[in-house]
């Protein structure tokens, strides 16, 4: 499963080899700097805005890749089933959001607190 990793000044979407595949690209790091918000969503697939410009996607059961909406602006989503799932908005890079999965025994909110406190903005 996808996992979102602070790795020094860095945030890291790791995906392993099966979701590289699926959703057309490799793990993407952006600067914790450029962390905006951090927050928990309960319904990931309601969050979701665009529609899927590269990857894969079964509405309900699997989203991975590339959304793009708006004026040349993309999200990169990992979602699978019902899961809650961890938003991250960024200002540099070519995405503007995260959208992250976690997988059940794993706490959205307490993940987003984590990358929060690591990016040194408030808890969204």
């Amino acid at each position: 499963m996808a996992e979102l990793e602070v790795r020094g000044s860095d945030l890291v979407l790791h995906m392993p080899f099966q979701q590289k595949f699926l959703g057309f690209h490799r793990d993407i790091t952006v600067p914790l700097s450029a962390v905006r918000q951090v927050r928990p969503v309960d319904d990931p697939w309601m969050t979701l805005r665009g529609r899927r410009m590269a990857g894969t996607a079964l509405r309900g059961v699997a989203a991975i890749g590339t959304w793009t909406h708006g004026d040349h602006q993309y999200d990169f989503c990992v979602l699978r089933r019902q899961r809650a799932a961890v938003l991250v908005e960024v200002n540099a890079g070519r995405f503007r959001r995260f959208l992250v999965g976690v997988p059940d025994d794993v706490d959205a909110a307490a993940e987003a607190a984590r990358i929060a406190d690591a990016a040194g903005i408030a808890r969204g």
